[in-house]
């Protein structure tokens, strides 16, 4: 009887915590998310590629995320009377590392570090509603990793903190 207890207890345990956070009664304002290209802080070496690329690694991230109908980059049509979350920033650290230190020599050495100063805003309020710190690194990959996944890694740590606070 004990055991049969215990098990009803961990199952009901296991049920409560595979309920979505949504579900808890967060509510996903946002549906529309316009990514618009970051700036570059004065004295920063950030290439102009890496800048599109960057971009784009955002638009594909957000178009994975649950609970966003559309993803938009900055100048296309916002829909009207939608709430759109505009995602921006401003780069502020950028080191290109090595590629070849990465594959001879791993353990961190020659990584490829961007870092950026993100803000959400409120399209329609211009509201900040989200100011944080977010990086991305590339520390090894194959043949040592290419520098541009730092963009990639940046995008995703982007898509992780607005999902904990907006989706």
């Amino acid at each position: 009887m004990k055991s049969f207890l215990f098990i009803l207890v961990i199952a009901a345990t296991v049920l409560a915590l595979a309920i979505p956070v949504n579900a808890a009664g967060k509510e996903n304002k946002y549906e529309y998310v316009q990514v618009n290209r970051f700036d570059v802080e004065q004295g920063v070496d950030f290439p102009a590629d890496y800048q599109l690329g960057m971009v784009e690694n955002l638009v594909k991230q957000f178009g994975k995320m649950k609970g966003v109908k559309q993803v938009l980059r900055e100048g296309e049509t916002v829909p009207e009377g939608k709430p759109v979350l505009v995602i921006t920033g401003t780069v502020t650290k950028f080191k290109k590392g090595s590629q070849a230190a990465r594959y001879i020599v791993g353990f961190g050495a020659g990584s490829t570090v961007v870092a950026a100063q993100l803000k959400c805003l409120d399209s329609a309020t211009k509201e900040v509603l989200l100011d944080r710190k977010v990086d991305g690194k590339v520390v090894m990959g194959v043949m040592g990793g290419k520098s541009e996944g730092a963009t990639n890694g940046l995008a995703k740590e982007v898509a992780k903190v607005t999902k904990e606070k907006f989706f």
